[in-house]
């Protein structure tokens, strides 16, 4: 399945060979010290980043002890040469960023960061952590496979036999050496690596974050990454059929935890650090909004309790609307459904933030890298299955432990909500590999049955990435993103059967409804008066009255942008956009209705040591409005309904323009 390249390069994964014999802080800040000028501004992320987040796990072989990162520090990335994949820090003065920012235009990424082989460094200020040196595997290119041989199942709907060979593989899996890079340890720590900020680039500067999230690359980096999971369970049991099963959240029988992942230690894809209270429930797809609905049993109740069936009933059809809007409504196009290109600080609106900071700040404020936005495949759907699946933190007045199973994360700090609720832990869960097989398998769909079609830009289809291949014989194999747009060249599919009826492709979201008064699409009250940006969200919801709909351009979309959206990414964050519905009762819209128009969401991650992050969301809202009536509308009033542990701050008022 691969040729040999044309020349040998360095793994940007080697294994470890030493024993971390400390565990202090994984990223000591790097702030500039404060001077008169800038004392008393609130800190935001500029640091250096050290491969490594302190605290112990149960056994894969041996214990997995995540201050034994299985991680480089200095190794050939192939890909993205010099830019912010994900939410990266803003300078110390926000206000120039809001200054900066609304004085220009949206002004797209009009060619994404053009992708070549670049090095990659661990800029870990910590001299004394073991990184390993290059290895001389060579690199070699892939190959289309010449079938299809695995056919990906439900797992909810796996026979004794399959379940029983699953198991068997990821328990041999567990059993290699750490040493293996293809060992169950080492295939999380290529999760953390590269989706928690552990990875800098460093093409022409030092200290640039690197994560596969917040863009284009979120779905094509994650399908490679099973495609080596799914053969290296496959070469473990010898079974080139194997197939990865996917966990079908998207169907109400798959609507909660397969029953495969279930158990205890003895079951090998089992893990005890998930919400054990939704261990048995239905999934709420729209989990993060607070307060939160009571949990749903899993099992249907019978008819004979109204009550109970209601509820259920409703958080089904919730769950279908969120897919529907997912995968139809709001996502049409690459850019709406896979997220935004890479752009870097060579944008001009980029630079021109950079610029107004250093006339306020002086020569030594702190750039401000690109900030690129999620498209609703990564943005619905898949995070809130990770939040909904992960362990929650402790309720007050109880503190989150590393003997309580709290990991440490770049701050220094340990953080109990892991492990599919944190990005720097998921690849630990078993269940997160099937969950992202349902997220491929989203993709796959909107590809063929949908209609969708991705980025036709060089600079996406031949973003590249290295990945082992070979259980018994490790060798890297290059990837380029346009191999992996059709899964046949990958040697795999989808369970047709359970394609053939898909209940969310009907689950179309109905007009809102508050009980009180018939629904309007413009709803009767006394003239709002506009909220002042800068803006904090905490628990109230806040309105935006008469944002402007320009005309629709030919061959453009209508997009709702906020920028400038600050946030600590280590706790649970996300606000809710709702179109003409008063403020009383948008907490009450969900995507069952008409007027939901998205959401901010990211999932908790430790990209940083302490301070905030800054990003933006874009809704294409095209189909919001086509829903509602109002294309021919000059305005709209919004609602931002926030749902988060402590407070987001907004610097830009939203705005709606052509895209």
């Amino acid at each position: 399945m691969a040729t040999p390249s044309a020349a040998a390069s360095s793994s940007f994964l080697v294994p470890a060979t030493t024993a971390v014999a400390s565990t202090p802080s994984a990223c000591p800040s790097t702030l500039p010290k404060k001077n008169a000028a800038g004392a008393g501004r609130r800190r935001h992320r500029t640091m250096q980043c050290r491969a490594s987040s302190g605290g112990g796990r149960r056994g894969d072989g041996d214990d997995v002890d995540s201050r034994l990162l299985w991680l480089p520090r200095r190794q050939v990335l192939t890909g993205l040469s010099g830019v912010a994949a994900g939410f990266v820090g803003y300078p110390d003065d926000l206000a120039s960023i809001a200054l900066a920012l609304e004085a220009n235009p949206v002004e797209s990424c009009r060619r994404g960061e053009k992708v070549t082989d670049k090095i990659v460094e661990c800029s870990d200020p910590n001299r004394g952590f073991p990184c390993p040196p290059a290895t001389r595997i060579p690199v070699v290119d892939f190959t289309p496979e010449p079938k299809v041989t695995r056919i990906r199942q439900p797992a909810h709907l796996l026979d004794a036999e399959y379940q029983a060979k699953y198991k068997e593989a990821v328990r041999k899996m567990r059993a290699l050496d750490k040493s293996n890079p293809l060992s169950f340890a080492a295939q999380a720590a290529v999760h953390e690596s590269y989706c928690d900020g552990h990875y800098r680039l460093d093409p022409s500067e030092k200290n640039r974050p690197f994560d596969v999230h917040f863009s284009w690359i979120f779905a094509p980096w994650h399908r490679m990454y099973i495609y080596f999971y799914e053969r290296a369970l496959g070469d473990l049991i010898g079974d080139d059929t194997f197939a990865l099963p996917y966990w079908g959240w998207d169907t109400p029988a798959g609507m909660g935890i397969p029953a495969v992942f279930k158990g205890d230690d003895d079951n090998p894809l089992f893990d005890p650090y998930r919400n054990m209270d939704n261990n048995d429930a239905l999934i709420d797809l729209d989990y993060l909004k607070t307060p939160r609905r009571p949990t749903v049993p899993f099992t249907p109740p019978p008819v004979s309790d109204a009550a109970a069936r209601q509820a259920y009933d409703d958080a089904v059809r919730t769950n279908l609307a969120t897919v529907y809007i997912q995968q139809i409504r709001d996502g049409k196009g690459p850019r709406a459904f896979l997220g935004e290109k890479l752009c870097s600080e060579a944008s001009s609106r980029v630079k021109e933030v950079n610029e107004r900071s250093k006339r306020r700040q002086g020569a030594g404020a702190p750039k401000v890298k690109a900030s690129n936005a999620q498209g609703t495949l990564e943005r619905m759907a898949h995070t809130t299955v990770h939040v909904w699946a992960g362990r929650s933190s402790p309720k007050a007045p109880a503190t989150c432990t590393v003997d309580g199973g709290g990991v440490v994360a770049h701050d220094g700090k340990p953080h109990c909500n892991n492990d599919m609720g944190f990005l720097g832990t998921a690849g630990r869960d078993p269940l997160f590999y099937s969950h992202h097989a349902n997220v491929d398998r989203m993709w796959h769909l909107w590809s063929t049955k949908l209609g969708g079609k991705g980025f036709d830009d060089a600079e996406w289809l031949d973003t590249s990435f290295v990945f082992y291949d070979d259980v018994k014989s490790p060798r890297l194999v290059r990837m380029k993103f346009r191999d992996v747009l059709d899964v046949t060249n990958l040697g795999y599919t989808y369970d047709k059967e359970s394609e053939a009826a898909l209940p969310w492709l009907k689950s179309k979201p109905t007009r809102f409804s508050s009980g009180k008064t018939p629904s309007s699409s413009v709803p009767a009250a006394e003239p709002k008066v506009a909220s002042e940006f800068p803006l904090t969200l905490t628990k109230e919801a806040v309105d935006v009255p008469s944002v402007a709909i320009p005309a629709k351009q030919p061959g453009k979309d209508l997009v709702l942008l906020i920028e400038g959206i600050e946030y600590d990414p280590q706790i649970n964050n996300k606000f809710d956009v709702i179109i003409n519905v008063p403020k009383e009762d948008a907490g009450k819209v969900g995507p069952k209705d008409c007027e939901y128009a998205g959401s901010f969401t990211a999932v908790p991650s430790s990209n940083a040591a302490g301070g905030t992050l800054v990003g933006k969301v874009t809704l294409f809202i095209d189909g919001v409005l086509a829903d509602l009536g109002l294309t021919n509308e000059s305005a709209v009033d919004i609602v931002l309904v926030p749902h988060t542990d402590e407070e987001i701050k907004i610097y830009l008022p939203p705005t709606i323009e052509n895209a």
